[in-house]
C-alpha cells in the first residue's frame, strides 16, 4: 500500500537501533553477549563473571542489578560515566534543582575549561550539603571513594543514576576507564594492558541513528549539522520535521519535544513562519559552535545533545509562550515556583498559543522547589550577574527577565 502525503513529521526517536562497537576478535568470544536494550533481568548472569561496557542511566542501573548476583562484575568505560547526578537528594528527586534561577546562569560563568569547577559552585555544593541526611552523606563518601572522572554537569551528558557506585560499594564490582583492545574466547584484553576473564558481556553502548525508511537525502542526517533547532531542514522547510530528537545533557526530552511539536503544528497551519534558509543556516552555525564549546567530550558522538535551558527558552520565544512577568508578579507564590521550581512543561502553558493559565497554575502548585538558603544564594548571584551584564561585564542571564 502506498500513500502520498504533503508533510512528514518524524517522531521515531533516537534510541531504537542498538549500537555494539566492533572489536578485534569479537567473533571468537564464546560467552553470552547482549545489548542493554535486550536486558530484562539479572537472572541469566547468576554466578557469572560479567563485563559491562558503558554506563549512562541504563548501564548504571543494570550494573547494580547484576552486581547482586554475579560472581564478579567489571564496569568499563572509555571517558567516564558522564556527569553523575544522584537521583535523590535531601529525600527529594534531584530534578527540582533544574530551575530557571540555576540553569539561567550564563554558561560562560558556570563552565570552567577542562575538569575544573568554579569556586562559586563549590560554595553552592557546600550550601546544598547543609541539608544532607545520613543517606546523602554516605553516598557523598562513596562517590568520593570510587575513582571515576568527575565532570562538571554542564560539560557532558548527565548520568542521572549513582547505581554503578552502589554496585562497587555494596557488591564489590570494579570500575575502570580504558578501552577494549581485543576479545578472546573467554577474555577481554584492555588498552591498559590488563585482561579480564568473563562469561558474559553486556553492551551499554547506546544507539545508532537510522532513517532507512526515509529518502536517501536523510539517511545520513546529523541533527546538529543539518537541522535548524534539530527540527527543520533548511532545504525542505515544513515539508519534513523531526520531533523528539533533541537530547538535553540534563533535564528530559519530553518538555523539549512538546515545544517542538507545538511549533511544528503552528508552522504546518501557517500560523508561524520558519526563517529563510540563509538565516536558518546562520543560526545553525552559531548553535553548533556553542554546543561544541559546551560539550567538548561528547559533541561529535552525541549529535542530538543540547543545553536544556537554552533550548527551552529558544522554543518558548519562537512560540510566543515565554513568561509574561507583569502578569505573573500578581501572584508571587506562582512567580516563585516558576523561578525556583523545576522547569516543567506547565511553565510554557501559562501564556501564548495553546495556553491553559488556570491548569498550568494548578500544576505549578504541585511542583516542589529548592530550599530557602539555595534560593537566597542563587538569587543574589543572579542579581549580581544581571547587574554586571547591564554594564557589558558579563553575559546576560537566560530566561529570567534580566536581559
Amino acid at each position: 500500500h502506498t500513500s502520498v502525503f504533503d508533510k512528514i513529521i518524524v517522531c521515531s526517536g533516537s534510541n531504537h537501533v542498538p549500537h555494539v562497537p566492533q572489536v578485534e576478535g569479537d567473533h571468537l568470544f564464546e560467552g553470552d553477549s547482549c545489548h542493554s536494550s535486550q536486558y530484562r533481568s539479572a537472572k541469566p548472569f547468576q554466578g557469572k563473571k560479567v563485563l559491562l561496557v558503558g554506563t549512562g542511566e541504563s548501564g548504571s542501573d543494570i550494573a547494580y542489578s547484576i552486581s547482586k548476583v554475579a560472581k564478579s562484575l567489571q564496569i568499563l568505560t572509555r571517558k567516564g560515566p558522564g556527569a553523575v547526578i544522584v537521583r535523590r537528594k535531601h529525600g527529594k528527586v534531584s530534578d527540582i534543582d533544574t530551575t530557571r534561577i540555576y540553569h539561567g546562569l550564563p554558561k560562560t560563568f558556570m563552565k570552567c575549561e577542562g575538569l575544573g569547577i568554579p569556586l562559586w559552585q563549590k560554595l553552592y555544593v557546600w550550601i546544598r550539603s547543609l541539608y544532607n541526611n545520613e543517606e546523602d552523606d554516605a553516598l557523598d563518601v562513596a562517590i568520593a571513594n570510587v575513582k571515576f572522572t568527575k565532570y562538571h554537569w554542564m560539560s557532558r551528558y548527565g548520568t542521572k543514576s549513582e547505581n554503578f557506585i552502589r554496585a562497587v560499594k555494596e557488591h564489590g564490582a570494579t570500575y575502570k576507564e580504558t578501552d577494549i583492545l581485543e576479545m578472546g574466547a573467554k577474555s577481554v584484553k584492555m588498552a591498559d594492558g590488563s585482561t579480564y576473564e568473563c562469561d558474559a558481556i553486556v553492551w551499554c553502548s547506546g544507539f545508532s541513528t537510522n532513517f532507512s525508511f526515509l529518502p536517501s537525502d536523510f539517511r545520513k542526517l546529523q541533527y546538529r549539522n543539518d537541522l535548524w533547532k534539530k527540527t527543520f531542514h533548511p532545504k525542505f522547510g515544513t515539508g519534513i520535521a523531526f520531533v523528539g530528537f533533541a537530547r538535553p545533557n540534563v533535564g528530559s526530552i519530553p518538555p523539549i519535544a512538546e515545544l517542538q511539536a507545538r511549533f511544528t503544528a503552528l508552522a504546518l497551519a501557517e500560523r508561524v513562519s520558519l526563517p529563510l534558509s540563509d538565516e536558518m543556516e546562520s543560526v545553525m552555525k552559531i548553535d553548533r559552535e556553542y554546543e561544541e564549546w559546551l560539550f567538548p567530550w561528547d559533541y561529535e558522538r552525541v549529535q542530538s545533545l543540547c543545553s536544556y535551558m537554552e533550548t527551552l527558552m529558544d522554543w518558548s520565544r519562537l512560540l510566543g509562550c515565554d513568561i509574561d512577568l507583569a502578569r505573573l508578579v500578581r501572584n508571587p507564590s506562582i512567580a516563585g515556583r516558576v523561578i525556583f521550581g523545576p522547569l516543567i512543561p506547565a511553565q510554557f502553558r501559562l501564556f501564548g498559543p495553546g495556553s491553559d493559565f488556570d491548569g498550568s497554575m494548578e500544576a505549578l502548585t504541585l511542583a516542589d522547589s529548592i530550599p530557602f538558603v539555595q534560593k537566597q544564594f542563587l538569587f543574589s548571584l543572579m542579581l549580581a550577574i544581571g547587574t554586571l551584564s547591564n554594564f557589558g561585564l558579563a553575559d546576560p542571564p537566560i530566561g529570567l527577565f534580566l536581559s
